[in-house]
């Protein structure tokens, strides 16, 4: 039923008349790359880009959007508007774009979770990420880091380990149902033995927030979310997923590094910008460029860096590479774990 209704609020939605649409910038200069055509003899751009977020306004993803729409509104000539769909684990921002002409002018930037956890979470999505969108590019990663409460009375995760056992009554936050931060906490919870209770919240902040009133004993998040009050020594980092250490937390280690082999801990959460199936290539190589262009500029670098987030800029191809290769890992851990939506 509970799937149902997800379908039905979907469906709704794609429906309504759209929202105001906020203006990322105004066109100020005319676009820097070759022209592409959109396939029905009409130069692109030629009319305003519509930049979809599937979550609300003041997010990570939101910050992100804002940042790259206003300087490809000057490199592309047109208007980016960013515009906030958010509902049903991100569902509905995806189902805008999927459902949308593919001429390039409606984009989405996305983290990996409707495109990947929802597949498996949800028995009947009204879009395929695999088949109804297409890969421009991924700009960032934010590797998930796992904190400590200062109540929980350790320093490292040695500690943690000797510590963890059901009498200890435990208890760890993550994003949401199903998410990476989810999937990994309990695996961790599972290999450690721990019992712990997971504590689901809508988003990061609400996650450190537990942690800084000491609700949870731990808590998954980004980097880039955590790391303020790391640095202010109100929260303890342990560990954090992803094949690299954070540069802006160099001193925690990975899971890898502790021991931990299983595949899903090298995961990271990433943000891509996705166009509809049946973009022309041309356009979509175009975009590509773009924002690979922007995203490597030592301006945008820095102010993505500065903030926790980790740069992994790629091509179309590359994107959809990587995107297939955590793919069957990602879902196959959900549906072994009976992680169903709530």
């Amino acid at each position: 039923m509970r799937r149902q209704l997800l379908t039905a609020t979907l469906i709704a939605a794609a429906t309504l008349a759209l929202g105001p649409l906020t203006a990322a910038a105004q066109a100020t200069s005319a676009g820097s790359g070759q022209a592409a055509s959109t396939g029905s003899g009409q130069a692109f751009p030629s009319k305003p880009i519509r930049l979809v977020v599937p979550y609300p306004a003041g997010g990570a993803t939101d910050f992100v959007a804002r940042l790259l729409g206003e300087r490809l509104s000057r490199s592309l000539g047109q208007p980016v508007l960013v515009d906030n769909k958010s509902g049903a684990a991100g569902a509905i921002g995806v189902f805008e774009v999927a459902k949308a002409e593919a001429d390039g002018h409606t984009l989405l930037l996305t983290i990996n979770d409707p495109l990947v956890n929802n597949t498996a979470l949800f028995k009947t999505l009204p879009y395929d990420p695999q088949k109804d969108l297409v890969f421009v590019g991924q700009i960032l990663r934010s590797p998930a880091l796992i904190s400590a409460s200062t109540a929980a009375g350790v320093k490292d995760f040695a500690e943690l380990r000797s510590k963890a056992q059901p009498a200890a009554k435990m208890s760890y936050a993550s994003w949401g149902i199903g998410g990476l931060g989810h999937l990994a906490g309990e695996s961790l919870n599972r290999e450690l033995k721990a019992q712990m209770v997971h504590v689901p919240q809508r988003g990061e902040g609400p996650v450190v927030q537990d942690l800084l009133s000491n609700n949870v004993t731990l808590g998954l998040s980004s980097v880039a979310t955590a790391m303020p009050h790391v640095a202010a020594g109100k929260i303890v980092p342990l560990a954090m997923m992803g094949r690299e250490r954070s540069t802006a937390l160099p001193n925690v280690p990975t899971l890898r590094e502790l021991g931990f082999t299983d595949p899903l801990y090298d995961a990271s959460v990433w943000m891509a910008v996705l166009a509809p199936a049946r973009t022309p290539p041309a356009v979509v190589q175009r975009l590509g460029a773009e924002i690979r262009a922007i995203a490597n500029t030592p301006e945008v670098r820095k102010t993505l860096v500065d903030r926790g987030f980790e740069m992994q800029v790629t091509t179309p191809e590359q994107a959809q590479a990587n995107y297939k290769a955590e793919f069957d890992v990602i879902t196959r851990r959900i549906r072994d774990l009976g992680i169903e939506p709530q």
